[in-house]
């Protein structure tokens, strides 16, 4: 767990939730199934003037069932059973908002025989649409809604019809949200748990306060704790997302560690050693391709104290843009540490090969943050590219993070490439999930044409990425193929 003294906000406690319920009554059409919606009281205390299911706050002594149908009798004259509502969702209300609800998302089928008739009090303008349609239209700026309605309306737009509907929802909340918020071109933007900034807004404001800016700047170091700043190098693209996270870690009373110095870009090396007011007492590569450790000994000549390069070498697999040699390599499990002022931060190495062969991630111990290089990246998955990246390797070293994980209580992994990621062992475990499903691919690619290429092979088993990216996919795709080879997985 961060220690709380490194949280750069002060801590507040969010506004407590109150308990409420709203229906999604669907009936189907020839065009698709739609949604009954009504548009707020412009004087609502809440949302006001947005198009939203019918719902309420759920009154003391009632159930959420109970209050959906209270309420669906209120504000429209619809009566419905409980017996006909299905859990859909659960939204719990941002915690920067000043009034917030903990509210069940309930799904039914609309009672033949009756019409919605608005209470013109709370609600108004009772309207049949299609969930698609609903979007397009707030996206034109003629339906508002609020978030958790749009995402609701984005999930169920996928079905085709109410049955397919009804049929997904098991007995309990296909989701539960309680969504972040941060800053993307001084707007308030919204994100839920699977999206990718959750777990840097989680990191740098745990209880919600609308601080924290999402802008990709190489201009412009990005604090995320009192001893943890991102700079991120002007090299984004295709296989490096915004760019190059470099990292600062320590304090003006500690001195700094500098994590991944990127490129041999001589204005990010001189922000990374401004950032640090000169003083960079250790220099640590995650690993040796080109956007990660060619900036360390540029860095290392800025600082007057010299201070040593950490690492592994490149092995003699590596390619020749990748090769590298540190002052000292770092042994797995050893821990290096920056100190001052009654106060230590500590970086503990562990060697993950595969994709590369001298890659290491880094542990902050004392605020349990898991720095992983390119072995898990924010977005996207890493290229395990042979004969340097090994893909059994990089399977192992997934388990390896994931079991210290759970050892250390690790929460948040700092990435090479993109933003925070939160839930880290949800992460490792997705992440593994996603490479044996795409070697299940591949095994299956390889046994529909035994005598295939490589170009065929990519073809069936990376039919879900682009065609312009199966060059790139190949790399991790003959990974994939020696692993499956070598460990006789095609029977």
């Amino acid at each position: 767990m961060v220690r709380a003294t490194q949280l750069l906000h002060p801590q507040r406690e969010p506004v407590a939730t109150r308990p409420a319920a709203t229906v999604l009554l669907l009936r189907d059409t020839p065009q698709g199934f739609e949604v009954l919606m009504t548009r707020r009281s412009e004087k609502a205390s809440f949302a006001p003037g947005a198009f939203v299911f019918p719902g309420g706050v759920v009154d003391a002594g009632e159930t959420p069932p109970q209050a959906a149908v209270r309420e669906t009798l209120e504000e429209l004259s619809l009566r419905i059973t409980q017996d006909s509502l299905h859990v859909l969702a659960r939204w719990i209300t941002d915690r920067d908002l000043p009034r917030r609800f903990d509210v069940t998302f309930f799904v039914a089928r609309m009672p033949e025989g009756q019409e919605p008739v608005a209470d013109e009090a709370e609600q108004f303008e009772p309207v049949w649409v299609r969930p698609a349609d609903a979007l397009a239209r707030h996206e034109a700026g003629s339906f508002f809604m609020i978030f958790p309605t749009i995402r609701t309306l984005q999930r169920l737009a996928k079905y085709a019809n109410v049955q397919e509907v009804l049929a997904a929802c098991p007995g309990e909340p296909l989701w539960t949200s309680c969504p972040r918020a941060g800053l993307v071109g001084g707007a308030d933007t919204r994100y839920m748990e699977h999206e990718m900034p959750f777990g840097e807004l989680a990191l740098v404001s745990p209880d919600g306060q609308l601080v924290h800016h999402l802008d990709w700047r190489a201009d412009q170091a990005v604090p995320l704790l009192k001893n943890v700043t991102r700079i991120t190098a002007p090299n984004p693209g295709v296989m490096t997302g915004p760019g190059t996270n470099s990292y600062l870690v320590g304090d003006p009373n500690t001195g700094y560690v500098a994590i991944d110095p990127g490129p041999n870009d001589p204005a990010h090396i001189e922000r990374l050693w401004r950032t640090a007011g000169g003083d960079i007492r250790l220099i640590l590569c995650t690993h040796s391709h080109a956007d990660h450790s060619p900036g360390a000994r540029p860095l290392q000549q800025l600082c007057a104290t010299k201070p040593p390069v950490l690492g592994l070498a490149s092995k003699p697999t590596a390619r020749p843009a990748s090769e590298f040699t540190p002052d000292r390599e770092i042994a797995d499990g050893e821990e290096v540490f920056v100190e001052g002022g009654g106060v230590r931060h500590t970086l503990r190495a562990v060697h993950t090969p595969g994709h590369a062969a001298n890659h290491t991630c880094f542990v902050l111990v004392e605020d349990a943050l898991l720095f992983s290089g390119d072995h898990i990246l924010n977005g996207s998955t890493t290229v395990v590219d042979p004969p340097d990246g090994d893909m059994s390797a990089y399977i192992e070293s997934l388990d390896k993070l994931r079991r210290a994980c759970d050892e250390r209580g690790i929460e948040f992994i700092l990435p090479a490439h993109g933003y925070v990621l939160g839930f880290a062992p949800l992460a490792i475990a997705h992440l593994k999930s996603h490479r044996l499903a795409r070697e299940a691919k591949v095994i299956a690619a390889m046994r529909a044409k035994p005598a295939g290429s490589m170009d065929d092979w990519v073809q069936i088993a990376y039919d879900d990425v682009p065609p312009r990216m199966w060059p790139v996919a190949q790399r991790s795709l003959l990974a994939h193929v020696q692993r499956i080879e070598a460990l006789g997985l095609l029977g």
